[in-house]
């Protein structure tokens, strides 16, 4: 997949906001996921709530759990997105063995429509090895994400910033408001929240 999450969300932030302003407008804040040990499965957080629109019930870390029982491995990058009209989450796994594989789940049923392999791109991916090597998950990291600004991940990807491994998220507040969450890949902080203006 090797999508430049930053790039293609320029365009695709219309169906994104709107995917997820409509899940949250149903009454709840996002829900706030926390990697359950060090396979990436996602716990549910009590103090948070979750409400979803039948279009897009599957949240960002039940989409990764789903990735890693069909190609076991680590995610470094998920994004919701529109396939043929449907909301789909996009989720790229380093697999422990073999190529790199871009796993399409449905972002209503939470069925894996699609299981291919992604096409290498050097130039917004980062080493496999800084990756793996992240403490803290991708499902982690949305959690943490969502929790700072009460919304919903529609996208989270690994990064390198100013030589620190960091997990970039975008996140659709309860109001619709568009935030970038930046989420320490070593300890879980949260290093920066900003209004998203594009």
């Amino acid at each position: 997949m090797r999508f430049d999450a930053r790039r293609m969300l320029s365009a695709r932030r219309p169906l994104v906001a709107v995917a997820a302003a409509g899940l949250l407008a149903a009454g709840g804040a996002g829900a706030a996921a926390a990697a359950d040990g060090d396979d990436g499965t996602p716990a549910a957080d009590p103090s948070v709530t979750t409400s979803a629109s039948p279009a897009q019930a599957v949240s960002l870390a039940q989409a990764v759990d789903t990735a890693l029982k069909a190609v076991p491995g680590t995610v470094e990058e998920a994004e919701l997105d529109d396939e043929h009209g449907r909301a789909v989450w996009e989720v790229g796994v380093l697999p422990d063995r073999g190529t790199p594989r871009d796993v399409v789940v449905d972002a209503g049923d939470g069925k894996v429509t699609a299981n291919r392999a992604d096409r290498p791109d050097d130039d917004d991916s980062e080493p496999a090895g800084a990756v793996r090597g992240a403490k803290i998950t991708i499902a982690h990291a949305a959690g943490a994400a969502e929790k700072a600004v009460s919304g919903r991940a529609t996208s989270t990807e690994f990064e390198r910033e100013h030589g620190r491994a960091v997990w970039v998220a975008d996140v659709t507040g309860r109001n619709g408001t568009a935030y970038e969450v930046t989420v320490d890949a070593a300890t879980g902080g949260v290093l920066s929240k900003e209004t998203d203006q594009d």
